[in-house]
């Protein structure tokens, strides 16, 4: 869309455009070349016509006629090559020829100066339509023909031949003087119309590169916009995973919490439901724990958590789930492990807790961080329910607390030989 400063611009712009100023100087150069071939033909079918109208003054008229088309042929030869800064002055040059020519013409012909009337019709015009100059250059170079021809043949003819033609020529030259001016105002207007055309049309055209560069500029902050977001969703989803797994952690042990529990033990409960196979769960308390934290404050308390917490890490077999069950409970669900198995891995973990030597003046006899645990069996023959397993395995702790602590209890499920569908059991529950 044109705008105010495209659709009108400054006629001045043209002429301080190197563009334009070049092409309008190849359309100068090729102009005066085309006049200057076009003049020297026409001055020596000229001459050669003269010649044969009056073989008197043939010689005159030759040696008049041979400096003016050696004159055209010069520039015709200069201008393409080396005539840019003198272009307008070659251009002047070449239509003053014809000027010089018809002016001797007339005055070594008699009877030719119904020549000189038509040259002074014909020649101004043609020349403001192919040679456009400027309107000064213009006028200086009318004013120059009319001096020179009639100079000529003022200098040349007798004041008889004059008194009949004078007012004729007269009249001829000032018709022919505004006519070329007219044909040279045209011209101008045409160039000037030309290059506002042009000059709108490099407007928009430099309006519709910039705007093509804001266009690539915004594809680029776009695209780095969506680089950054991926990036972004990226590091979010990051975030995410590490929250998930931060939720299920517990705080201060970095155990797995209630919440990582209740997962795996349903995710444990379907497997076996599904293709069988033996779990141990083994629930762990402290003894004595709270007066640990009375006598020898929280901190102490916490570094006990901790400390029990490293020793599960260090006793555990791969694959094996530890959880902090809550308060100073803890946890160990054995994959793949029977009552027997059970029973010694119940048996090592408490004997690696008593092991790590944690102070606890306030257990005796042994003054040092001991646990009690119950443990429980998961098997398609017993797997009533999760939650009744660990209420069992929370009562067989129970039983080892009653019996002395630091010390390993099982609560034995349906007799071997009884074995109650799931179905069954569900329906019990």
């Amino acid at each position: 869309m044109l705008t105010g400063a495209t659709e009108k611009p400054d006629v001045s712009a043209a002429h301080k455009d190197r563009r334009l100023r070049a092409v309008y100087r190849r359309e100068l150069q090729d102009s005066v070349l085309f006049s200057a071939l076009a003049v020297t033909a026409g001055i020596a079918v000229t001459t050669v016509v003269a010649c044969l109208v009056a073989p008197n003054a043939a010689l005159a008229e030759i040696l008049v006629a041979t400096p003016l088309v050696l004159t055209g042929l010069g520039v015709a030869r200069t201008v393409p090559c080396r005539s840019r800064r003198f272009v307008v002055q070659l251009g002047m040059l070449v239509g003053l020829l014809p000027f010089l020519s018809t002016a001797t013409t007339t005055t070594l012909v008699h009877g030719s100066e119904s020549l000189s009337l038509g040259a002074l019709g014909v020649m101004p015009l043609a020349f403001a339509v192919y040679v456009p100059l400027e309107r000064r250059q213009h006028l200086i170079w009318l004013i120059l023909a009319d001096a020179i021809f009639f100079g000529v043949i003022v200098a040349c003819s007798s004041a008889a031949v004059w008194s009949g033609e004078m007012l004729a020529l007269t009249f001829t030259a000032a018709l022919a003087f505004g006519l070329s001016l007219g044909a040279n105002e045209i011209q101008l207007r045409r160039r000037q119309q030309m290059n506002r055309q042009l000059l709108a049309v490099r407007g928009l055209y430099g309006r519709m590169k910039e705007h093509e560069l804001d266009l690539r500029r915004q594809d680029e902050f776009l695209f780095m916009q969506q680089e950054t977001l991926v990036v972004q969703q990226a590091e979010l989803l990051r975030l995410n995973e590490e929250l998930e797994t931060i939720a299920r952690l517990d705080a201060l042990t970095g155990l797995g919490n209630r919440l990582r529990l209740n997962e795996d033990l349903a995710q444990t409960a379907a497997r076996i439901e599904r293709i069988g196979g033996t779990v141990g769960l083994l629930l762990m308390d402290l003894d004595r724990f709270k007066r640990l934290n009375d006598t020898m404050g929280h901190l102490a308390g916490d570094a006990a958590l901790r400390g029990v917490a490293d020793v599960l890490r260090k006793t555990s077999r791969l694959g094996d789930g530890l959880y902090r069950y809550g308060g100073e409970e803890f946890l160990v669900v054995l994959h793949d492990c029977d009552e027997s198995a059970l029973a010694a891995a119940g048996q090592r973990y408490i004997s690696a807790v008593a092991a790590a030597g944690m102070p606890h003046p306030d257990n005796p006899p042994w003054n040092l961080v001991t646990a009690s645990a119950g443990a429980r069996e998961l098997s398609q023959r017993n797997c009533i329910d999760i939650d009744a397993a660990l209420h069992d395995a929370d009562e067989a702790l129970y039983v080892a607390k009653a019996l002395g602590r630091n010390r390993l209890e099982i609560h034995s499920g349906p007799p071997a030989g009884e074995i109650v569908p799931i179905d069954r059991q569900r329906a019990a529950s």
